[in-house]
């Protein structure tokens, strides 16, 4: 939790969760029903309980405080998945020390950070749902009603979370693997088993999964664009490509976010030779946790999508490492240890920088609106240029890392980002903001009588039209 602390501390609204305060400074007839924005989209990826926690997280949240919230409540749920996860690693007979460390390792690593600047606090309940279903499905058999009870309170839980997010789902074959990793051969037919057992019960969840959403939920393939939630098998060949070309490096990277493809293949190679004759069934459940995504539209590649990808990979590398120095020496748990550490390091000073980049692009918003004498009658925007770099200077990886919030939609981001920033500033709710969009002249002359607030917005080097009580925002600037 302790490297999280930038991130839980500064107050900031990353692009994703601006659009909790679209319901401030306009009126009730734009939005009646007071629905979050991404509701309606968030049924149509597949997520439905997912579309119903952030409506009531929209509902609830009025200031820049209230996304620290849902922020610490984020990571309190990853505290305890982690928790639950290290007392697995440890009944398989690994040291306290090692199944700490290689729980923590796994809940920093960038999928993780994205949810807890995300908000995605449905990403850590699918975890928790799966460890669940886990710790269920390890229980003594039972003959007759009782064993099938079992099994389907592990069909539940893990339909549960592919209804909170589908690609997290795969975590229920984290422990599965690293059992497999850890059980000394003469044993190896038990956990043959649990594994087809795994395969089987979490294949016939998410066949239900997808015929319940496909049938009983209103999915427009149209709208959802690239997020599109239908099997589409047209692009099969280059994506499984894409596999081994892209996502495997990125898995192997562990908690570096700015991917270094040879050194991922070289790591990937690296783990398959430390796991010698395991290797193969390592790989090919490594692989099967991309399946999701090789089946689908969507060809979007996030640390967010791959994270059970980078799970894998991290905990057969850690494990196959730990077997090894176990054999010629015990100082190797103390190198593991030390590569832990620089980790959490690393993702503290990664954590500190990210959160800045956001904490100042709303400061600097708050700093020019506040340096202005009253009365205020228009903020005009000057957008930031898109250079693929972070106002902190640092490149900007997938949505989430090192992002300009202001370079994506006006409406839906700025406008938004704007409101976050009157809001923490408590200007009055009565007030009525309206964009202008990039129609300066004619939206001043004409909506002026009717709003407390115009907002207008030009690319940089475009003509700015001045007018009476405006104050200028140049995002270029910071």
């Amino acid at each position: 939790m302790l490297c999280f602390l930038p991130a839980l501390c500064l107050p900031f609204a990353h692009h994703d969760n601006v659009r909790f305060f679209d319901k401030f400074y306009t009126s009730s007839s734009d939005n009646p029903e007071k629905r979050d924005p991404q509701y309606h989209m968030a049924y149509l990826l597949g997520r439905p309980l997912t579309a119903e926690i952030h409506q009531i997280i929209y509902t609830r949240i009025s200031h820049l405080r209230d996304l620290q919230i849902v922020r610490w409540m984020t990571v309190f749920v990853f505290a305890i998945c982690a928790g639950l996860l290290a007392n697995i690693f440890y009944s398989f007979g690994l040291a306290t020390l090692e199944s700490l460390g290689l729980s923590v390792s796994i809940f920093i690593l960038p999928g993780v950070q994205d949810a807890i600047i995300m908000l995605a606090i449905q990403n850590a309940l699918a975890v928790g749902a799966v460890l669940w279903a886990y710790l269920i499905s390890q229980k003594p058999p039972k003959p007759g009603l009782n064993g099938l009870l079992k099994c389907l309170a592990v069909c539940c839980l893990l339909l549960i979370s592919m209804l909170l997010y589908p690609q997290w789902s795969f975590f229920i074959f984290v422990p599965v693997l690293v059992k497999y990793l850890v059980t000394p051969a003469q044993s190896l037919w038990t956990i043959h088993k649990e594994l087809l057992r795994s395969i089987l019960l979490f294949s016939l969840t998410a066949i239900f999964y997808y015929v319940y959403i496909k049938t009983f939920v209103s999915v427009n393939n149209a709208q959802a664009g690239s997020y599109a939630f239908t099997i589409d098998l047209n692009f099969l060949f280059w994506k499984s490509l894409s596999v081994f070309s892209t996502i495997l490096p990125i898995a192997f990277n562990f908690w570096n976010i700015h991917t270094i493809t040879w050194l991922g293949l070289v790591l990937m190679g690296l783990t398959m030779v430390l796991l010698r004759e395991r290797a193969v069934l390592c790989f090919l459940l490594i692989i099967f946790t991309v399946s999701f995504w090789l089946l689908i539209r969507s060809d979007l590649i996030l640390h967010r999508i791959f994270f059970v990808t980078s799970v894998m990979a991290l905990a057969a590398f850690l494990v196959g490492a730990r077997n090894l120095f176990l054999i010629y020496g015990t100082v190797g748990r103390y190198i593991i240890i030390c590569m832990m550490t620089a980790g959490l390091m690393g993702v503290h000073y990664l954590t500190s920088y990210n959160a800045m980049n956001y904490h100042l692009e709303l400061e600097f918003i708050k700093q020019r609106l506040m340096a202005h004498p009253k009365p205020l009658a228009r903020i005009h925007i000057v957008l930031p240029t898109p250079d693929g770099k972070g106002y902190n200077g640092h490149a900007t990886v997938d949505d989430t890392f090192n992002d300009k919030t202001a370079s994506y939609n006006f409406e839906t981001d700025t406008l938004n980002l704007l409101k976050a920033a009157l809001q923490d500033m408590n200007v009055p709710s009565s007030w009525r903001v309206y964009s202008c969009e990039d129609k300066q002249q004619q939206c001043v002359e004409h909506a002026s009588k009717n709003y407390n607030l115009l907002v207008t917005h030009t690319n940089k080097d475009q003509a700015i039209y001045y007018s009476p009580h405006m104050v200028l925002i140049d995002l270029n600037d910071l």
